[in-house]
């Protein structure tokens, strides 16, 4: 049942936020049913009077106290290489209204403890729950006086990392992505109960840009799990108490940071020759077998791969029907690497690997992929993303199966990969969104296959870099719901996870890791895997190489130059 109101309170030190927590609150505020009730503002020990002030400091005490052993990290991030989500914003205008209450926290070691009558104080404004944007390692009777208690974000996986400092540690040994968490603080360090988790991409050769993306697109976590509690899910603020035993990590040592900064360097280089000189080559196969043989823990991957595209194109995205003669109609991803955009082309593929010639059934000024078919009232419908359109269409494919006829937009959201099914007597559409297409999944729901589509009230329900952007055919094998999902936590399109979804609703979205599949091994695509469609009892796959392009390469010669010339990095 929905709760009328929930009541946030927030820890910090004043009304100054860092960007990232600035956005965080001000998508709290958004929330229908949530009021903003106290700021418990930190306060330093001299100025809550109860500690006489200290005689001033000498030169040679400033000097002497200074990090001297972590100071070229602590210069690095301070002055040299900023990170937007750290810079400083005034939230005073949105909170003049907010009741304050001005405390210290006593320290024990690392620890901080909250005197008494603050949490008297505290109390009387019936908070429930607590954000901490301020203090310190907070321990003690605070955590609990909130009825959901006492929330705070870490920029890290804890099973991997905790401490700090977001981003540095992933980058230093290659861990390719980077996790964060908001949890439900307990009495021990980034090891609550986890409320919300994601991860993403670990830009090797930028921390700025590593800590930017972490902490901005995880921002509205907090907002997302308000949400759920106001709708009426309770349990929501549980979370579950992570298992995590994993060491403590601090700022590094000056040593430590030279060597993340020559690691820096020679990642930065090795991706700008990688850009230039090694570029994707997308084929697709078929597998003569049903798509639910992918679940088996050893599944046959004998793949009949088409022949080579040509040089200046590539195949992707393959998607298939059955014509009235049982012959397989492949729809796909037709890119031409001159001009950057990709057509949706149909092929008749077969076992000799003999192919009728490659027909264009929709070609529009802007990029096109992702051709996924729905079956429907005997028939052909066509999903196909067209993110720079705008939104999502679907298409009709005419009796002659060589043209597609706009039927109508769906959706006025423009989705990556836009995946369409039914479930438990409801259409849904699944797809990702920018800025970070590979990282969001986003649900809709209708009553019927042309809508209207609502959207899934915890959007987006997946924040998952290993797993979220759809990859595919959702597909039911003794009555379990499976979803195709793509892992790029390696590069993009590395491989396929299938995972059994294991809910499912308008409110609700709970899914786990199955299977997973690729990179084919055996075969001249075997850099990558990112679909995977069922057409009766064959799976259609595509797969992945490197080569040369040349048209490519000047393609991004241009693009960079024109980014030098407009003044942008």
């Amino acid at each position: 049942m929905p709760v009328e109101s929930l009541r946030v309170g927030i820890l910090c030190n004043g009304t100054i936020f860092q960007r990232w927590q600035a956005e965080c609150i001000r998508q709290v505020m958004a929330v229908p049913g949530v009021d903003v009730v106290v700021l418990v503002v930190n306060l330093p020990v001299r100025q809550a009077g109860e500690v006489p002030p200290a005689a001033p400091r000498t030169a040679w005490q400033r000097f002497r106290d200074r990090h001297w052993g972590t100071a070229l990290y602590r210069a690095y991030r301070e002055r040299w290489n900023v990170p937007d989500a750290l810079r400083m914003e005034d939230l005073g205008d949105d909170l003049t209204n907010v009741p304050r209450i001005p405390c210290r926290a006593e320290a024990k070691g690392p620890a901080q403890y909250i005197a008494q009558a603050d949490l008297e104080r505290i109390r009387a404004t019936r908070p429930d729950v607590l954000l901490r944007f301020g203090f310190n390692i907070l321990k003690g009777p605070i955590l609990e006086l909130p009825r959901h208690g006492v929330w705070s974000y870490h920029h890290g996986d804890e099973m991997k990392f905790r401490g700090g400092p977001p981003g540095l540690w992933e980058i230093m040994h290659g861990d390719p992505v980077t996790g964060a968490i908001l949890q439900r603080l307990t009495e021990k360090l980034d090891a609550g109960r986890v409320l919300y988790k994601g991860w993403f991409s670990t830009v090797d050769h930028s921390l700025k840009e590593t800590v930017d993306t972490v902490m901005m697109q995880s921002s509205g976590w907090a907002a997302q799990v308000c949400r759920a509690i106001v709708s009426g899910d309770a349990a929501a603020a549980e979370g579950v108490q992570s298992a995590t035993d994993a060491p403590i990590h601090k700022y590094p040592r000056n040593l430590d940071f030279l060597l993340f900064l020559r690691r820096i360097f020679n990642n930065k280089l090795r991706f700008h020759r990688s850009e230039l000189k090694q570029h994707e080559e997308w084929n697709f196969g078929v597998l003569y077998q049903p798509i639910h043989t992918l679940l088996e823990e050893k599944p046959n991957l004998n793949v009949r791969w088409l022949p080579a595209p040509a040089s200046t194109a590539f195949r992707a995205d393959p998607f298939g029907y059955l014509d009235a003669e049982g012959q397989l109609n492949v729809l796909y991803e037709k890119y031409d690497r001159l001009t950057g955009l990709g057509e949706i082309s149909r092929i008749r593929p077969k076992r000799d690997n003999i192919l009728k010639r490659s027909r264009t059934l929709l070609n529009l000024p802007t990029h096109l992929s992702y051709p996924y078919v729905v079956e429907h009232e005997g028939k052909v419908y066509v999903v196909p993303e067209n993110a720079a359109g705008g939104g999502v269409d679907i298409y009709r494919l005419n009796t002659d199966s060589d043209a597609m006829e706009l039927v109508r937009r769906i959706l006025d959201v423009p989705l990556f990969d836009p995946t369409v099914f039914q479930h438990e007597g409801r259409w849904w559409l699944l797809g990702s969104v920018a800025p970070l297409t590979n990282v969001h999944l986003v649900a809709y729901h209708a009553p019927a296959l042309f809508g209207p589509y609502t959207p899934h009230a915890l959007n987006p329900i997946k924040t998952d870099i290993r797993s979220a952007r759809p990859a595919g055919t959702p597909f039911v094998h003794e009555g379990q719901l499976y979803r195709p999902g793509q892992d790029s936590s390696y590069t993009y399109g590395h491989r396929v996870v299938i995972h059994k979804v294991l809910a499912l609703t308008p409110t609700s979205f709970k899914e786990e890791a199955f299977r997973t599949l690729g990179p084919i091994q055996g075969s001249a695509w075997n850099k990558g895997v990112h679909t995977i469609s069922a057409v009766g009892g064959f799976t259609l796959v595509d797969g992945k190489r490197y080569v040369h392009s040349p048209e490519q390469e000047k393609r991004i010669r241009k693009r960079k130059l024109t980014r030098l010339q407009n003044g942008s990095a």
